[in-house]
């Protein structure tokens, strides 16, 4: 719920004037919040100089509230070297991803921002050895069964599935997770939700020293064509799959950056 501090208040208009709903009006120098406007959004209290906006309850608690001041922004220089630096990590140890190293990637989740802020994602993490066995074990039967469904409509496709589903029944395998030791699924309303979510969980990953992740696209599909399989792990059933990272520590290290082509740009 939307409570203002009227003590706090001086009657600035700067949350008025931040509030794209037009949630807030101004009146004898007071905000006036009309909750059929408001979608939660938090930015209202966000630019409030005064301390004297709070959201609490219904989901929210205001104890998670941090203040900072633009001296705490990480640098251009410190945001560029992050995003050039990460690599796409397949390769694991046996050292174990800790509760503090996980509570920071699950944070950055909650923050992921949504359209019309709706909070729609939804997580699903594997931590346990005998919970990816069981998941890859299923998923694989999915992925051979869309194999050969596919083998007339897209053959090139069916082949990889295929292929993978092979190494997996008569080499034991792993190339849904690559015997990563946690397993996060992303499940959203819709595509671009979720893969904001993703996204944002690897800022977090590479900035942990010694952990690495990789995108997995595949491990999305057993989810999306069985809804058996959502079921199972309790996904509600209009929940998409968008994708799913494997996450751990790795000994791979990496000394400089590598090259990229250039993104076409349109300037008009």
């Amino acid at each position: 719920m939307y409570i203002l501090d009227q003590e706090q208040c001086i009657g600035c208009g700067t949350c008025v004037a931040a509030c794209h709903n037009k949630a807030l009006e101004l009146s004898e120098n007071l905000p006036v919040h009309h909750a059929d406007k408001c979608n939660w959004c938090g930015h209202c209290l966000a630019v409030c100089p005064r301390d004297a906006i709070m959201i609490d309850g219904d989901g929210y608690n205001i104890e998670d509230v941090e203040e900072f001041s633009l001296l705490t922004r990480p640098t251009v220089q410190q945001i560029r070297r992050q995003i050039m630096m990460r690599r796409s990590v397949r390769t694991f140890n046996e050292e174990e991803v800790t509760d503090a190293e996980l509570a920071y990637i699950l944070e950055a989740a909650k923050y992921a921002p949504t359209a019309k802020n709706g909070q729609g994602n939804r997580l699903l993490v594997i931590t346990t050895k005998e919970g990816r066995e069981e998941l890859l074990a299923r998923s694989m039967e999915i992925i051979e069964q869309i194999g050969r469904e596919t083998a007339d409509s897209a053959p090139g496709l069916s082949a990889f599935f295929m292929m993978k589903s092979k190494m997996y029944k008569e080499l034991g395998e792993d190339g849904l997770f690559y015997q990563a030791p946690v397993i996060i699924y992303i499940f959203a309303d819709s595509d671009i939700d979720g893969a904001i979510c993703a996204a944002t969980m690897m800022n977090m990953v590479e900035a942990q020293q010694g952990l690495g992740a990789c995108y997995l696209q595949l491990a999305a599909d057993p989810f999306n064509k069985c809804p058996d399989l959502k079921a199972a792990y309790e996904i509600p059933a209009e929940k998409k799959c968008v994708i799913a990272i494997a996450l751990g520590h790795t000994d791979e290290e990496y000394f400089s950056s590598v090259p990229r082509k250039e993104v076409p740009i349109t300037w008009k």
